[in-house]
């Protein structure tokens, strides 16, 4: 979700940037002020919050961030018995299942319009089996969805980053962050390795998010 504290902090939760674990910050600083924002998960910029005292987001290096959304579709038929912590289970449980479960049935898969439907099936298959050519494929799939994007697709969590924020948004990289060093890993599946994934992607990457990387100086 994006997240805020009224007429305080208005953080914007960009997907695979660290997000989760920002909320539980803001949590623990400011309790029962912490609200998240209605319009739903992963808001992108909204221009009601201007006036607060602070606007920010998370941005992660698009290489990192598009093989952690490759293999999070992947870990998604195990919830809960991923590779994560006990207090990641409890999430799952309270707010995956609930939550984003309920609104993305409401949202998408009772009434998803045609490419819906023809990019989640295709991109469904490349995730349950993943490995570096299917990830290649799944990548440029994602580059043809963001080219035809329309008014009828709402389920596009793997859109630019930059799409999410304007420029009263101050974007803190997720690698800057002084954060434990498995937030910037893409899984916990054991003997899993990055680089292969990375380098057979890279082209792909660089190609289409070439906006990213020019607006965050990557």
């Amino acid at each position: 979700m994006t997240y805020i504290v009224p007429k305080k902090v208005y953080y914007i939760h960009i997907p695979k940037t660290g997000g989760t674990t920002e909320k539980y910050s803001l949590i623990e600083k400011y309790g029962d002020e912490f609200q998240e924002v209605p319009t739903g998960k992963h808001s992108p910029y909204d221009e009601m919050y201007k006036d607060y005292d602070c606007i920010y987001t998370h941005v992660r290096n698009p290489h990192n961030r598009m093989l952690s959304m490759y293999l999070f579709y992947y870990e998604l038929q195990y919830m809960p018995q991923k590779y994560i912590s006990p207090d990641r289970i409890e999430f799952q449980i309270s707010e995956h299942k609930q939550t984003i479960g309920l609104n993305a049935t409401e949202l998408f898969m009772k009434n998803p319009s045609k490419f819906d439907k023809m990019l989640f099936n295709k991109l469904n298959i490349l995730t349950k089996d993943p490995n570096t050519e299917n990830y290649c494929r799944w990548l440029e799939i994602i580059g043809k969805a963001n080219k035809e994007m329309d008014e009828y697709f709402v389920y596009r969590p793997w859109l630019q980053q930059n799409l999410w924020i304007k420029s009263n948004v101050v974007a803190k990289k997720i690698e800057d962050e002084n954060y434990d060093v498995h937030l910037n890993t893409t899984t916990r599946m054991p003997e899993h390795s990055d680089s292969e994934y990375l380098d057979a992607g890279k082209t792909l990457i660089e190609d289409l998010y070439k906006e990213d990387f020019d607006s965050f100086n990557y």
